[in-house]
């Protein structure tokens, strides 16, 4: 299945090897390599989807992650394309670490943003607990002191994650990536698209609430910091 990410384009069923959406006419393959081949996520302002890397031999799995510009002002518009490359700066930094999926590209393309990253192959911590029941007291110190060193070097490059939740930590599985070198059973900590640099070149503003409410700190609700 070929997905087009034309916004506003509904075409799915576009043959395997097609580069042309049949429906609209515009280029499958973003940037002419990466192909979306099914919708894993979707938000108010995003999409996210698996895709495939056709620049390599193996053709391994990847993540696409695309943005839209809310406004369509093209002085908006290129100031939140320099905010986005801050912000993939930063991320593509934090990849290098052996539990965070690493970006692949930063791309632009008709009034979108789009972010490609490492596929983490395994299931989520949402998906374990189901399928495995709760965990002991030793399973949670392993999980804490696998995510907890993480956490630090995240905060240590004056970033926060602003999701963490169940479903943004995947119990890695063994992959052929070529792009990583990875531990089975590692924990990896994912979906980074609403991490906001502490240094304020963030383009949403305090009182904005980008992540999952069930899990969200109070200050966040209330859309105010609190430094207790």
């Amino acid at each position: 299945m070929n997905y087009c990410l034309k916004e506003n384009c509904k075409n799915i069923n576009s043959p395997p090897e097609a580069r042309i959406c049949l429906t609209c006419g515009s280029m499958l393959l973003l940037k002419d390599r990466y192909r979306a081949i099914k919708m894993i996520g979707q938000g108010g302002f995003s999409k996210t989807y698996l895709a495939v890397d056709q620049d390599k031999p193996s053709k391994p799995p990847c993540v696409i992650k695309q943005f839209y510009f809310i406004s369509q002002n093209e002085a908006d518009v290129n100031r939140a394309i320099t905010l986005f490359e801050e912000e993939a700066e930063k991320l593509d930094t934090l990849g290098k670490h052996p539990q965070i999926a690493e970006l692949l590209a930063n791309l632009q393309d008709d009034y979108c943003q789009y972010l490609v990253q490492e596929f983490i192959p395994g299931k989520n911590l949402a998906q374990v607990l189901e399928t495995e029941g709760t965990f002991s007291e030793y399973q949670i110190r392993e999980l804490l002191n696998s995510l907890l060193p993480v956490l630090e070097f995240i905060h240590s490059h004056n970033i926060i994650h602003q999701d963490i939740k169940p479903e943004n930590i995947i119990r890695r599985l063994p992959s052929n990536s070529v792009y990583q070198t990875a531990i089975k059973g590692q924990f990896v900590l994912v979906d980074f698209d609403v991490a906001k640099q502490l240094t304020g070149t963030s383009i949403f503003k305090p009182g904005t609430i980008l992540c999952t409410p069930e899990y969200v700190a109070p200050e966040q609700l209330k859309g105010r910091v609190n430094f207790a």
